[in-house]
């Protein structure tokens, strides 16, 4: 694999400080931001290529316009990467390293550290109870995951999100469809990444709580039993952290809307 076959994704919404840091930690390889705030960011500065959406899309949909846009260029890769996220030094070499060793690797994946520390090592999706887990071991060669974060996801051109999950839970879709394809998520554990998270959306606000639920319940429809799991796990977690009021009326409109 060439370098120049892999073209950088920057999804942004409205953190144009945070995204010339994730503009910086990719320098020098080919790179489109797509761009999917309410009025449109003044991006006419940046050396790069803007794609301009309607504005407020989500992020699957900004994503797979950049998608798009990638595959028709020829670029056999897309490395995904949050406007709040960077890689770190040599991150993207050890990443294109481990996919170039493996023909049967769809997605690829770097370790994310955030300010509370180790973010994610890939993510865990128990079959009988649809509890999502965010794996913190730290393999000491690259493995096999169920599915990868899609704040840092190097990523076949030619796959997509679901648009049904527009900002929570379309990676964990993503992963799951790769692996019934037979096909594999790596996770690089040489490859690191910084994420700063819940720039563009809190996770405790009332859109990311709803859309959260929204999404983990799509991902077990038809399953009555492990669609009431759910809810109790977003209860549980809204009670513990609140603020309770405005995200419990969230979860009654995910429930009602999934």
């Amino acid at each position: 694999m060439k370098a120049q076959s892999i073209c950088v994704v920057i999804p942004t919404h409205s953190r144009r400080d945070l995204l010339q840091e994730a503009i910086a930690s990719v320098s020098g390889q080919p790179l489109i931001v797509v761009d999917d705030s309410p009025a449109g960011l003044e991006l006419q500065s940046l050396s790069c290529e803007v794609l301009r959406t309607a504005g407020e899309l989500g992020f699957s949909k900004a994503c797979n316009r950049g998608l798009e846009w990638v595959e028709e260029k020829g670029y056999g890769w897309a490395l995904l990467l949050n406007d709040d996220a960077r890689l770190k030094p040599g991150a993207l070499a050890s990443l294109e390293s481990a996919v170039r060793q493996r023909p049967d690797v769809d997605a690829a994946g770097p370790i994310l550290r955030g300010p509370l520390g180790l973010e994610s090592a890939g993510f865990c999706l128990s079959p009988r109870t649809a509890r999502l887990v965010q794996r913190k071991d730290i393999p000491d060669s690259p493995r096999s995951v169920m599915a990868l974060s899609g704040a840092c996801l190097l990523l076949r051109s030619h796959l997509r999100f679901d648009e049904r999950f527009p900002h929570a839970f379309e990676d964990v879709e993503l992963g799951l469809r790769i692996r019934a394809e037979g096909r594999t998520s790596l996770l690089v554990p040489e490859a690191e990444a910084w994420h700063q998270g819940g720039a563009t959306v809190d996770r405790r606000s009332t859109k990311a709580t709803r859309d959260a639920l929204r999404g983990h319940l799509r991902l077990v429809e038809g399953s009555p039993h492990k669609r009431a799991l759910v809810l109790g796990y977003a209860l549980g977690q809204v009670l513990k952290e609140g603020p309770r009021f405005s995200r419990l009326g969230a979860l009654w409109q995910g429930w009602r809307q999934r």
